[in-house]
Order: C-alpha cells, then sequence, then structure tokens
C-alpha cells in the first residue's frame, strides 16, 4: 500500500483543530502520514498539534509537526508542509475542515481503477455542526483544466494527486486563492480529474462568508495576471466568465439539504 501524505496549515486553530486531526485519525486507508505546518499561531494550536503527535505515532501512521516563527500565509505554509512530505500521493486538509473516514480509500480505489493521476470529492457545507450540514456542493464526473480554468470547481479539501505522475507540485505565494492557482498546475500536467459524486469531506463556514467573497475578487484577478501571466484585458475577460461560471453554473450544483 502506497502512503498518502496529508498537508494541515494551522493558524490559530486550536478550537477546531483537534476535530480535523480526529477526522483524519479515523480514516479507513493506511499508510497515512500527516503533516502539520503551524503557521506562528498564538492560541497553542502548536503544543495542541504535538501532543497529538506523541499520542497518536504508530505504525503506519505518521505524525510530523513543524512550526513558522513568523506567519507566511498559508501557500508558503503548505510548501514546508509539501517539502516535508514523503508519500506517493498528496492531500490537504484545513485545521477547521472535515474528512469523512472512508475518503481516502474511495479516492485511491478511483484513482487505481481509471489510471488517472487526480482525484476530488462532493463535499458538504456546514455552519456550526458538521452533522447537520446546509448543503451539499456537487461536482463533475471529470473535470478539465479549461473548465478548471473558468472557476474553482475544485475543493481544495477534497483533491488528491499522484506525486509519481506529476512531481510534487509547489503551491503558488499568492496570499489567496493560491489552492485554485495550485490545481490548475496540476491539472495542466495530469490532465482530467475524477470527480466522485459522494461528499467525502465537510467544509466550515466561516463568519461573513458573502462579504469575504466579494473581498476574494483581486485574488480572483490575481490568479489569472499575475500566476497565469495573462495581460490585463484577458484577465478581466475571464473575470467576466468566473463570475458566470460562479453564480448560474456552480450555484445550480449545491443540493440544499432540509
Amino acid at each position: 500500500m502506497d502512503q498518502v501524505s496529508v498537508i494541515v496549515p494551522v493558524f490559530n486553530n486550536r478550537n477546531t483543530l483537534p476535530a480535523t486531526l480526529d477526522s483524519l485519525l479515523a480514516q479507513t486507508y493506511r499508510p497515512l502520514q500527516i503533516v502539520v505546518v503551524d503557521d506562528a499561531s498564538m492560541d497553542g494550536s502548536y503544543a495542541l498539534a504535538k501532543a497529538y503527535a506523541q499520542q497518536h505515532q504508530q505504525h503506519n501512521l505518521n505524525f510530523i509537526v513543524l512550526k513558522q516563527h513568523v506567519n507566511k500565509g498559508a501557500g508558503k505554509t503548505r510548501n514546508k508542509a509539501l517539502d516535508a512530505a514523503t508519500g506517493r500521493y498528496i492531500a490537504f486538509l484545513d485545521a477547521d475542515d472535515l474528512w469523512k473516514p472512508h475518503k481516502l480509500q474511495l479516492q485511491l480505489k478511483a484513482l487505481s481503477t481509471t489510471g488517472k493521476a487526480v482525484c476530488y470529492s462532493a463535499y458538504e457545507v456546514f455552519d456550526k455542526n458538521p452533522t447537520n450540514p446546509i448543503y451539499i456542493q456537487k461536482v463533475f464526473p471529470q473535470l478539465s483544466y479549461e473548465r478548471l480554468h473558468r472557476s474553482n470547481y475544485l475543493g481544495n479539501l477534497t483533491g488528491i494527486y499522484d506525486v509519481s505522475k506529476v512531481g510534487k507540485v509547489p503551491i503558488t505565494n499568492l496570499r489567496k486563492r493560491q489552492d485554485w492557482a495550485m490545481w490548475l498546475d496540476v491539472l495542466d500536467k495530469a490532465g482530467p480529474a475524477i470527480g466522485l459524486q459522494e461528499p467525502l469531506a465537510s467544509y466550515r463556514l466561516s463568519d461573513g462568508l458573502s462579504a469575504s467573497k466579494w473581498k476574494l475578487i483581486p485574488f480572483n484577478y490575481a490568479v489569472y495576471r499575475q500566476h497565469l501571466g495573462y495581460s490585463s484585458i484577458k484577465s478581466c475577460l475571464l473575470m467576466a466568465l468566473f463570475f458566470y461560471e460562479q453564480f448560474f453554473v456552480k450555484a445550480r450544483m449545491k443540493k440544499v439539504l432540509p
């Protein structure tokens, strides 16, 4: 069995980190490597992660906990974890989100069956209680680079890729939306990702989410303008397409739950 390395960036997540790590420990797949990098937290998150590592280190479960003494943002934090990762497969989970127990097992089976290098899945979205999700974000059965180029359709908490086929793909230094930029780089190398319709992860809504989405507009633009190197005119045109995909295509892929 090939090892999966899970990258977990942490910044002041003491309240949510235990549930996140518990969802990783509950994975039915082994061998598993959990790489936690604390981005200069001030709430004791690093000590909590170290305690988890000491308590749960075992055969087929390898905990690595690292710390940055100066806050550098999610991109550089994930890259530090990526450097330490040794698994054939790379996956990501932020310190306030959760995985379903069979997430990795189903995805690795799908990768083996299809021969693809990338897999992602639907996911649940919740506010306070993960057992009472608000909606399910559905996905395309197959996600091409061209489709991902239009909008961020790949939930970072669901993605996994095969290092033996695409190598380790570094995360850009963009302050935000670096996950979208990274998955564009991955699919550019790997070809289409296979999408599983079963929700295999749970995404926690942050306070003021609607306002936050509008604040992300400059960072979405920066993916086109800075990361992909397009002209300002082309980037603006692509942003118009981005809004269409976001509000008229992706929005229809939400399954609201009772």
